[in-house]
């Protein structure tokens, strides 16, 4: 095996005894951002070469350029894979609808014609679905994520997914995610069992309800209505980072021990998109929804510099480890770009000039770290063949993929706020 990847696969197993350290360490409450923290400062990493101010100049479109070709080739070589369906799904959402497997078909085809099932649900008779796994193959881990990607990349509702005879539509994959929702109704769980793996769900049933025209519908255990599936969402992000929002009025320490948002996936930024989604498209229809998305927004953005520091100060303390704490920093920065630029997009939101001042600053910082990430060499082909194929380094792979087609999205919308 390439020395290369065996010191990665060695750094990704010490990681698991660092994140004891990382997700335990306490910090001072973060001050709310500066424009003096916003640029130099939080690009200030241990790279080999200093990174410029996030401004227009020549030197950080040429890392913009290098950055942008090291993520899109990961996309198309790995994110295309037709053997890799959740991959394939991420690479649809980077990409867009036309994107292509490396066999040459359309993405979204190889998603509903080789990984897509039916099943009976009661009232609906023959649905479609797809499985959390199938074999070896993850599909689906998060409930609806190919529904919620088929929707965000703009698929018309009543058109088959694809040519092959008996396919399923959009609309018919939208209604079976709303028979199979199992609601609960009880004071400490309100409608929505596992928050974590809700977002793609109710988010996918928000931003289709317009065009579909369903506000309402039945399941086996009742009644659902999408004003209190909506509701519910927003209320779960509330209540997940409630402590942060202590710690910003009170001024206390916060403790990063996977409570709360820091235990969902990817930081919570697909909590925090599902609610997004749903503002956008006017849900939940009742209440200060405007009020309660710019006061989670204000929590989005106070975590920067904790999240920041505790990836920086892991860096000075064990370098090893830079090619594990680089991806860390390119999947919080990649995926807060992609959901406040999602909100700055749809009118929800408008970043002050402190705020758009951080916001370019992380961008910068998340350049530069994908340029490390490929100068050590963790983008090349053969490196991820190899941390695919050991199953102490898989997990690593995956977050590879996945992080550069959010990375890669998120960097798309700010550019295409920046052009508007």
């Amino acid at each position: 095996m390439n020395p290369r990847i065996i010191a990665l696969v060695a750094a990704v197993l010490a990681l698991a005894a660092l994140c004891f350290l990382l997700l335990s360490a306490e910090e001072p409450a973060p001050e709310p951002p500066t424009p003096a923290q916003t640029g130099r400062a939080f690009a200030e990493t241990p790279t080999p070469e200093p990174t410029p101010e996030a401004t227009p100049d020549p030197a950080v479109e040429e890392v913009r350029a290098e950055a942008r070709a090291l993520l899109g080739a990961v996309i198309d070589r790995e994110g295309g894979d037709p053997g890799n369906p959740w991959a394939l799904a991420h690479g649809i959402l980077a990409r867009g609808r036309d994107f292509r497997a490396t066999d040459g078909r359309l993405a979204v085809h190889v998603l509903t014609d080789d990984f897509g099932e039916w099943e009976e649900l009661p009232g609906l008779g023959r649905a479609p679905r797809f499985p959390k796994s199938r074999g070896e193959a993850r599909v689906e881990p998060h409930t609806d994520l190919i529904l919620r990607t088929f929707v965000e990349v703009g698929l018309p509702l009543d058109e088959p997914l694809s040519p092959k005879a008996g396919a399923p539509t959009l609309r018919a994959l939208l209604q079976a995610s709303q028979a199979r929702f199992e609601p609960v109704r009880a004071e400490e769980t309100p409608l929505i069992a596992r928050p974590d793996d809700a977002p793609w769900s109710v988010g996918a049933w928000c931003a289709t309800a317009e065009a579909s025209g369903i506000t309402a519908w039945e399941t086996a255990a009742g009644p659902v209505e999408l004003e209190e599936a909506s509701s519910a969402l927003i209320g779960a992000l509330e209540r997940e980072t409630w402590f942060i929002r202590q710690a910003m009025a009170s001024r206390t320490a916060v403790q990063k021990r996977k409570q709360g948002i820091f235990a969902f996936a990817c930081g919570g930024a697909h909590l925090f998109g599902g609610v997004e989604t749903c503002a956008a498209a006017g849900w939940p229809a009742r209440g200060n929804r405007q009020a309660r998305l710019e006061a989670l927004i204000d929590i989005y953005l106070y975590r920067v510099p904790l999240e920041t520091t505790l990836v920086q100060r892991t860096l000075e303390q064990h370098p090893e480890m830079a090619a594990l704490l680089y991806n860390q920093d390119v999947k919080f920065i990649g995926h807060l770009l992609e959901a406040l630029g999602a909100a700055e997009r749809d009118g929800l939101w408008i970043p002050d000039a402190q705020e758009r001042e951080l916001l370019d600053g992380l961008e910068v910082r998340l350049l530069h770290h994908v340029r490390q990430l490929g100068r050590f060499g963790v983008y090349e082909a053969d490196t991820m063949k190899e941390l695919r194929a050991n199953p102490d380094s898989f997990q690593y792979y995956l977050d590879l993929v996945g992080d550069a087609c959010h990375a890669w999205r998120g960097l798309e919308i700010q550019a295409a706020l920046r052009a508007r």
